[in-house]
């Protein structure tokens, strides 16, 4: 049943996709960010829906009247080319050739998808889509996960589907971070009671997920969103009453083990997983040291031979560090490289939210801003812990971030908030004095 639902659903996403491509392009973001497929138990599994809807997008768009360049360029778009160059560069020199091209191929698709959203998503009405379907692609593990921990009072771990970056509890748990600003995003800038009930209960859901993967570095991503969101957030004593209440009611939910592995990151030099990853760490740096300009190419850790696992028979250790993948697979230029991109993108989203904010018709965009702010936080801190540094959802915020300050900077022209706000308060007086108390108690209302 789940594989003819499955299939009824890419084909209608196929069909739409040869009247309008962006449809394609918001089908193959569900399909790649979710993998519903492996959620089905029969053919569905192993077909390639991610790229028959890539392909059919690409196609349509290409023919159709839709623009073929971004409506704004943003300092991503060069910086994603200089890191692509380097891609190339350390491919063609990789010490695993083989291993090394197939990842190549596979961050290319990457830089496809940012280019088509860039261009494609030209408009607020699809910015906003994109963001729910990203949002809901990943928070359904969230909502799951939640309801899950809150069942079994958090005895088991959450995870994500397999085989995927988000398969195991420290993958499931950054996607969660990452997307849990833009569900606030969502809460803050939609009407309705419903609505907005249900999204204050996805954030609620997706944060327990979180705690629930038992994910140390997990929980260091999700410190680090929340004070970003709280630092943004124009509510921040009853948010913090609220962290408070629900830290409180999730320390009698969750099982005392779990308090004790989390309290291992203090002690992570007695934690085993921890000497791990540093041996993982010194074999990136020095692979670096003998090829600074190329790295090893892509792959280049399965060379490594460090045991890990039950036992010790797994024969190789992947980085375990966004930071040290790209330092190991592509050497000084490659890590200068995504570090700009993350910088880059950090400053985008704080142009998107100080510009925007200063004009009521882009109040919307101005908090997306402070969610891929909180998203872009969050992913530098837990992916300093994760191998997850061509993870397509941090793309797809970086295409997030340059839409919205597109979107932003050919906005046409209007009155500052500020200056709204100040003729306002001319009038309030001026209709005081005259005696005009219901204009002057409208204008009240507007002033708050």
């Amino acid at each position: 049943m789940r594989d003819l639902l499955l299939s009824f659903l890419v084909g209608g996403l196929l069909a739409a996709a040869l009247v309008r491509p962006h449809w394609g392009l918001f089908g193959y973001v569900w399909v790649s960010l979710m993998a519903p497929h492996r959620l089905t138990y029969g053919f569905a599994q192993e077909m390639p829906w991610a790229q028959m809807l890539a392909l059919v997008t690409l196609a349509r768009w290409l023919v159709s009247d839709e623009r073929k360049l971004p409506l704004a360029w943003s300092p991503l778009h060069p910086l994603l080319a200089l890191f692509a160059a380097q891609w190339a560069a350390s491919t063609a020199a990789a010490w695993a050739p083989d291993l090394a091209f197939d990842k190549f191929v596979d961050a290319l698709k990457l830089l496809v998808g940012f280019y088509l959203i860039t261009v494609l998503i030209d408009r607020p009405e699809r910015l906003r889509a994109l963001v729910w379907i990203v949002a809901l692609s990943v928070g359904f593990y969230g909502l799951k996960g939640g309801i899950f921990v809150l069942a079994t009072g958090g005895a088991h771990q959450v995870l994500g589907p397999y085989p995927s970056l988000m398969a195991d509890n420290n993958g499931i748990a950054l996607a969660l971070v990452m997307v849990l600003p833009l569900f606030l995003f969502l809460y803050e800038t939609s009407r309705g009671f419903w609505l907005r009930a249900g999204l204050a209960c996805a954030v609620g859901l997706v944060t327990i997920a979180v705690l629930g993967t038992w994910s140390r570095g997990g929980l260091l991503a999700l410190a680090a969103t929340a004070l970003v969101a709280w630092w943004h957030s124009r509510a921040r004593v009853p948010l913090a009453v609220l962290g408070a209440s629900a830290a409180l009611l999730l320390a009698l939910v969750l099982p005392e083990s779990w308090f004790a592995k989390m309290a291992t990151i203090d002690d992570f030099d007695r934690d085993a997983s921890a000497q791990l990853r540093f041996t993982a760490w010194e074999y990136a740096w020095n692979v670096a040291l003998a090829r600074p300009l190329l790295g090893g190419g892509f792959r280049v850790f399965v060379l490594n031979n460090i045991r890990h696992g039950a036992g010790g028979h797994s024969e190789y250790l992947n980085a375990h560090s966004i930071y040290f993948e790209v330092l190991g697979e592509l050497g000084f230029p490659g890590l200068f490289l995504l570090s700009a991109v993350l910088v880059a993108a950090f400053l985008l989203a704080e142009r998107l939210r100080r510009g925007a904010r200063e004009r009521p018709d882009l109040v919307e965009l101005a908090r997306l801003g402070a969610a891929l702010q909180a998203s872009l936080a969050g992913y530098a801190v837990g992916g300093a812990l994760l191998n997850m540094a061509f993870f397509e959802l941090f793309y797809h915020l970086l295409a997030l971030a340059s839409v919205g300050a597109a979107l932003a900077r050919t906005a046409p022209a209007a009155a500052p908030v500020e200056s709204v706000r100040a003729i306002d308060r001319r009038e309030f007086a001026r209709e005081l004095l005259a005696g005009t108390w219901r204009g002057a108690a409208e204008r009240k209302v507007r002033l708050r």
